[in-house]
C-alpha cells in the first residue's frame, strides 16, 4: 500500500467508546488545517461522547454480538455501508484502532491505513486488520513476536511508543465543572465501569463488581457512580442504589473522581494516567497492558479486600495524594501516542512523506534513552540494548554508571539481571524532558 505525499483529508473509523475519546484531542488539534471524515459504529455510547465533544459524525455499521456469526454478518453489511461512503469522499489517509471493515475498504481502495494496537488477545481481529495496515503504532512493551503473532510482519511499520495507548489523557485539560456535584452528589466519589461483556475474551461473568458496589454503597463512606455498558448493567447497579451516568460528557468522567474502581480495562489506565487511585476487579486473563498496570494498583477478585482498598483511598487523604505523585512520576516518563500521530500527519505534508535520516545522539541522549527503557518495568540487558539501540559493550559501562549514581536498580533473578529506574531516575528523565520541551517545543 502506498503512502501519502500529501493528506488534506483525514478518515477516522471508530467501533469502541475509547476511540472516540483517543481520537477528539487529534481531530481538535488538525481540524483548521485538515478535513474529516469521521465514521462511528453504532456501539456502547459512542454517538453519545461524540455529541459532548461536538464532533461531527456519520453512524455506519453495527456491533456483531458475541456471536461469531453475526459478527461475520455484521462484518459483510459494514463493508456495503461504508465503501460507497469513501469512494464518494475520497479521504487520503485512514485513522482506527482495528475496525476491519473499515482498513479492509481502505486496502481495496489503496488508501494508508494507520492503526493502534493495544491488545494481543483479539488475534482474529488484529489478524484481519495489521496485515493491511500501513503503519501501526504499538506501546513498547510489545515484543516483535507478540505483534507478528497478531498479523504485523513487517517491523518497518511499527512505530513504538513508551506507556499505554490512554496516554492520550496526558495533556488534555479538564473543561467542565463538577458534574457529580451538579447530579448533587457530593465528594467523595467513586467512579465504577463494569466489565466489557461483548469483548470476545470475555468469559461466564461473575457478580464480583457488583458485589463491591454493594458494600461500598453500605457504608455511605462516598458517592458510587456507574457508568453501565448495557442496559443489563444499569438496572443491576441501579437497584443497588448506585447512581447512574446516563449521558456521556465532554471530559472523561474519571477527571472529575476521587477513587476508579472497576473491571474495564481502558477505564483502570485512563485513571492511572489522570493520577487517580484505582482498583481492579478483572478476573479474566489480563492483556499485557494490564499486566502491567496491575504492577502499580490495587487489584483482587474478592469483593470485601476491593471495598478495603477503595476505602483506604477515600478514608486518607495522604494515601491519595502518595499515588498520585507515584503515578505521576511513570506518566511523564510516558509518550501521548496522539502527539505521535499528529507529528506524523504534520511530516507527511511537510517532507513530503520522506523521513530525515537519524541524528547522531549524544552520551547524554544515550543516558537518558537507557533510563527511559527502564523507567516503567524491569528489563533484562537484552531488552534494553534493544529498546535504546546501543551494544552490549556500551550498555554495561553506562549501567554501572547509571547504578552508581543511584538512577536505576539492579534485581537478580533466577531468570538472570533486571534493570529498574529508581525514584531518583524518574526524577531525571522528568526534568529532562521537561528542559526539552520548554526549549524545543
Amino acid at each position: 500500500m502506498s503512502t501519502p505525499r500529501q493528506v488534506k483529508k483525514i478518515w477516522i473509523a471508530m467501533s469502541t467508546p475509547f476511540q472516540a475519546n483517543f481520537f477528539a484531542p487529534l481531530i481538535k488539534e488538525l481540524e483548521a488545517d485538515y478535513e474529516f471524515l469521521v465514521m462511528a459504529r453504532d456501539h456502547d455510547r459512542i454517538a453519545s461522547i461524540l455529541k459532548a465533544k461536538k464532533i461531527d459524525y456519520m453512524v455506519v455499521g453495527k456491533h456483531g454480538g458475541r456471536e461469531l456469526v453475526n459478527k461475520l454478518e455484521a462484518y459483510a453489511k459494514g463493508i456495503q455501508e461504508i465503501l460507497p461512503i469513501v469512494e464518494r469522499e475520497k479521504p487520503d489517509l485512514l485513522l482506527t484502532e482495528r475496525w476491519p471493515e473499515a482498513v479492509r475498504v481502505a486496502f481495496g481502495l489503496d488508501i494508508p491505513a494507520w492503526a493502534l494496537f493495544y491488545d494481543e488477545r483479539e488475534r482474529h481481529v488484529n489478524q484481519m486488520v495489521f496485515p493491511l495496515a500501513s503503519k501501526i503504532f504499538a506501546p513498547r512493551f510489545y515484543t516483535f513476536q507478540d505483534l507478528y503473532q497478531n498479523g504485523v510482519t513487517d517491523p518497518e511499520k511499527v512505530t513504538l511508543f513508551n506507556g499505554f495507548h490512554t496516554c492520550y489523557l496526558k495533556d488534555e485539560p479538564v473543561l467542565t465543572n463538577d458534574p457529580f456535584g451538579e447530579m448533587g452528589l457530593e465528594k467523595p466519589i467513586v467512579f465504577v465501569r463494569p466489565e466489557p461483556e461483548f469483548a470476545s475474551f470475555f468469559p461466564r461473568h461473575q457478580p464480583i463488581l457488583e458485589k463491591t458496589v454493594e458494600l461500598l454503597i453500605n457504608t455511605e463512606k462516598a458517592g458510587v457512580v456507574v457508568l453501565p455498558r448495557t442496559e443489563s448493567q444499569r438496572s443491576t447497579y441501579s437497584k443497588l442504589g448506585a447512581t447512574i451516568l446516563e449521558n456521556s460528557l465532554q471530559d472523561n468522567p474519571v477527571a472529575h473522581a476521587d477513587v476508579a474502581l472497576g473491571a474495564a480495562e481502558t477505564m483502570l489506565m485512563e485513571a492511572f494516567i489522570l493520577g487517580k487511585p484505582v482498583v481492579s476487579s478483572i478476573y479474566w486473563t489480563p492483556s499485557k497492558p494490564v499486566i502491567e498496570l496491575h504492577r502499580h494498583i490495587n487489584h483482587s477478585t474478592e469483593p470485601r479486600l476491593l471495598a478495603g482498598y477503595v476505602d483506604k483511598f477515600i478514608d486518607d487523604e495522604d494515601e491519595r495524594n502518595a499515588f498520585r505523585e507515584r503515578a505521576s512520576l511513570l506518566v511523564n516518563s510516558m509518550d501521548n501516542p496522539v502527539k505521535i500521530i499528529i507529528n506524523e500527519i504534520r511530516a507527511l505534508n511537510e517532507k513530503g512523506g520522506e523521513q530525515e535520516s537519524p541524528k547522531r545522539r549524544s552520551q547524554m541522549e544515550i543516558l537518558i534513552d537507557i533510563i527511559q527503557a527502564v523507567s516503567f518495568r524491569p528489563l533484562r540487558p537484552t531488552h534494553i540494548m534493544r529498546s535504546a539501540n546501543i551494544s552490549y559493550n556500551e550498555l554495561k559501562k553506562i549501567i554501572e554508571t547509571l547504578e552508581k549514581k543511584g538512577l536505576i536498580s539492579t534485581e537478580s533473578t533466577v531468570g538472570g539481571k533486571f534493570y529498574q529506574a529508581t525514584e531518583e531516575g524518574l526524577k531525571v528523565l522528568e526534568n529532562y524532558k521537561g528542559i526539552r520541551d520548554r526549549l524545543f517545543r
